[in-house]
């Protein structure tokens, strides 16, 4: 099986591009940016779970010829301050981080750069002809935002103006919350929020690559039937009667 996959990388042709990595240029892609809560509740235990749950990710997407091609994947930190730990890269590049955890939760400020970022990306897309599938940003958080109430509406206002666009400018934002979360919060800034009841944030990553195969192997702006979400997994109970469109 690693045989089969090392040698399916090898035939993979890297190019930079604007400074950015891209594989697969004549194929449509996708940009998800993984938008990582890392303030000093994250210590111990549910950051470590969070960085394996990154390195099976990296592995289960990477044994899929099309995913390989297709999905590129961005990740960012917030805490008091936002890190740009990875920039937008194929996953068999991926690193897999050994996140730091610190301070407070300055959420509107890592939200901002996640926009920022998959916006970036998906013009480099546009400016080389590529066609593109609707562009992610995965939150995960364990807490409740220490940024200031305006900032945080900002952020929830342009989440709205960024989904409310078509094709290639729409985005799919996404919260996850863990363990004392503050579902409220994220209700304000997407109706797609999902609780992990514990910590097994492999389930969860397991879920978003079986998530991106099936939107590697569909056509851009087709509409995609997503996995059921894994035994630790469930949508919040705001949107639990919320139609297929939660999607």
């Amino acid at each position: 099986m690693r045989w089969r996959i090392r040698k399916m990388h090898e035939q993979l042709k890297m190019y930079e591009v604007f400074g950015q990595k891209i594989v697969g240029m004549g194929e449509p892609h996708m940009a998800c940016a993984l938008l990582l809560d890392t303030s000093g509740s994250m210590t111990g235990e549910p950051v470590r779970n969070l960085c394996e749950g990154i390195r099976r990710f990296k592995e289960s997407l990477s044994a899929d010829p099309l995913a390989c091609k297709r999905v590129d994947i961005a990740i960012i930190t917030f805490n008091t301050r936002t890190e740009k730990v990875c920039d937008f890269t194929p996953i068999v590049d991926l690193p897999t981080p050994d996140l730091e955890t610190k301070g407070m939760t300055d959420m509107a400020l890592g939200i901002n750069m996640a926009i920022d970022m998959v916006k970036q990306r998906t013009q480099m897309y546009q400016n080389l002809g590529t066609p593109c599938y609707k562009p992610w940003v995965l939150m995960i958080t364990d807490g409740k935002s220490t940024s200031d109430d305006e900032e945080m509406q900002k952020a929830a206002q342009r989440i709205a103006l960024e989904e409310s666009k078509g094709s290639h400018g729409h985005l799919s934002f996404w919260g996850i919350g863990v363990s004392n979360y503050n579902s409220e919060e994220l209700f304000k800034l997407t109706k797609r929020v999902i609780e992990l009841k514990g910590l097994d944030f492999a389930q969860l990553f397991d879920w978003l690559g079986d998530s991106f195969s099936e939107i590697s192997r569909s056509q851009v702006d087709e509409r995609v039937e997503f996995p059921e979400l894994g035994s630790e997994m469930r949508k919040a109970k705001e949107n639990r009667k919320i139609d297929e469109d939660w999607y």
